[in-house]
């Protein structure tokens, strides 16, 4: 994976069957895409993670979660639209925003972008 465009697409793409082993190199990395962070902790259910998963599961999915919410993944060149790629309704949107979650993680900002 050369470029983050690479990266993004591989995890769109990726069997989650296979394990956790070759995410945590991009959600340990600083230089990846907001957008393709984004995209894992929505594969990993977002905010309707099991609490019942596995500890590895648990800790990749706190991980990516604080780092989206502080600032870790600044680069914005990419775009992940939650709403449109779970077909979330409005219903859904709504009791997300209302339980507490960061809007940044339903409805991400990307204006500063070209895309």
């Amino acid at each position: 994976m050369e470029t983050p465009f690479q990266k993004h697409e591989w995890v769109a793409r990726y069997n989650w069957d296979d394990g956790f082993d070759a995410i945590w190199p991009i959600v340990d990395d600083e230089e990846t895409e907001f957008a393709t962070a984004l995209m894992i902790y929505w594969r990993l259910d977002g905010p309707w993670f099991e609490a019942g998963a596995t500890a590895e599961a648990k800790r990749l999915h706190n991980t990516v979660r604080e780092r989206l919410t502080s600032g870790f993944y600044s680069s914005r060149n990419l775009q992940y639209h939650p709403i449109e790629d779970n077909q979330l309704s409005k219903t859904q949107v709504f009791k997300l925003r209302k339980s507490g979650l960061p809007v940044e993680l339903i409805e991400p900002d990307y204006s500063d972008t070209d895309q």
